[in-house]
């Protein structure tokens, strides 16, 4: 494609440059998209934040976070200033590919900066935590986003109250729903669903008939998971039939 708009007398600028490696990411090529990555300087051209980020984004998503991590370096000694959309990507992906020790220093230096983070940078981190074990450590930082001056939302609600719930900590995942609704974060199929399957776990089928009943009240349904969660008990024989139809 660039040979063709050079052969037309095309110049492609870093726009036309990073269209295409987010193009070759998409369809999880990412090393093909390095490649015309490597081609930017050769044109005259600087490759920008958004260029970086959306490599970093796909060498995480490949499971390549070693070569993500180096082309965050890269881009810092290059002079290109990472933003909060490259961070959040890089914790991102150090969270998902078992480094959360290595998010969780980045995030600290993040915190001390004058970075403006956002909600959707801390949810990432308690997400991160919560996966990773540290349940405890998400629940702290949770609490102190209002100090921070930071209002979590629907998303950061469900990641919180989804890491309670594997800790097993239903009574608390509970009143945070509540909490949650209180603050004007409406729950959504998401939350709903987590909470469901937990009950599940634990035993609790009267709770969890109440929670399906005022998910569907407010228009959501059950999700494949829980569904599945269902039929696996009912063959079981920890469920009844009329717990599926309850979900239908």
């Amino acid at each position: 494609m660039l040979d063709l708009m050079v052969r037309n007398k095309c110049s492609p600028d870093i726009v036309t440059f990073t269209s295409l490696i987010k193009g070759y990411c998409m369809v999880k090529r990412v090393d093909d998209g390095m490649k015309v990555f490597r081609n930017i300087s050769k044109r005259g051209l600087v490759a920008n934040a958004v260029t970086y980020s959306i490599l970093v984004q796909g060498f995480c998503q490949s499971g390549k976070i070693k070569l993500a991590e180096e082309l965050f370096q890269e881009m810092v000694s290059h002079g290109v200033l990472p933003d909060v959309m490259t961070y959040g990507i890089l914790l991102d992906g150090l969270c998902d590919n078992g480094k959360l020790e290595k998010a969780l220093e980045i995030f600290e230096d993040l915190q001390k900066s004058k970075m403006d983070l956002g909600i959707v940078m801390y949810t990432t981190i308690i997400e991160g935590m919560c996966k990773g074990g540290k349940v405890e450590d998400a629940w702290n930082l949770f609490c102190s986003l209002p100090c921070k001056g930071v209002k979590p939302n629907v998303m950061t609600y469900t990641v919180m109250i989804s890491g309670l719930c594997k800790k097993g900590s239903l009574s608390e995942a509970n009143i945070l729903l509540r909490k949650m609704e209180e603050d004007g974060n409406a729950p959504n199929d998401c939350t709903y669903n987590t909470l469901i399957r937990a009950h599940l776990r634990d035993g609790d089928l009267t709770a969890s008939a109440k929670l399906i009943e005022e998910m569907k009240s407010c228009g959501f349904s059950a999700d494949a998971s829980s569904i599945k969660m269902v039929i696996d008990m009912l063959l079981s024989g920890e469920l009844d039939k009329s717990f599926l139809d309850m979900l239908s």
